[in-house]
């Protein structure tokens, strides 16, 4: 803002002097090479705070992160949402499953892991029963192993 205020100044000083200048200049033939100088220096005083003004202006782009560095964090963001999502779901179906046995369950745990080929394995499940399922823990280890296929810690609580 302060620079356009300087351009702004620069040009109204540079007409008014033009101007004056131009006023005691008689009708002539020098009059029109006055003319001619008058214009170039009108011309150069608006040409030279304008390109200061942009010499000021400093784009210093290397505070910001590169595209590549963006969508890297973007992709992971996306990856660990898609991660915790999967979690959710398959938290919710074994509890689902379980209340189909009539089993009822105080809550359950699923880790889950990413391989490199950008598949989502199952870690571990560990799944909280109270005392009075306590019985049912090799019915839950069969049911859980043999819908995910890995066998659950079943912690009584």
């Amino acid at each position: 803002m302060k620079s356009l205020s300087a351009v702004a100044a620069v040009i109204c000083a540079s007409s008014l002097i033009c101007t004056l200048v131009s006023t005691f200049v008689s009708e002539s033939s020098t009059k029109k090479i006055i003319n001619l100088v008058l214009g170039a220096f009108i011309i150069c005083s608006l040409i030279i705070p304008v390109k200061n003004a942009f010499a000021d202006f400093n784009l210093n782009l290397s505070q910001y992160e590169s595209s590549d560095e963006l969508s890297a964090s973007y992709d992971e963001a996306y990856e660990k949402q898609v991660v915790n999502q999967t979690k959710a779901n398959l938290e919710k179906t074994l509890e689902q499953i379980l209340e189909q046995n009539s089993i009822k369950i105080n809550s359950c745990e699923i880790i889950l892991s990413v391989k490199g080929d950008n598949s989502i394995i199952i870690s571990s499940i560990s799944i909280y029963i109270s005392k009075e399922y306590t019985p049912y823990s090799d019915n839950i280890s069969s049911i859980t192993q043999q819908n995910f296929g890995v066998k659950p810690n079943v912690i009584t609580e």
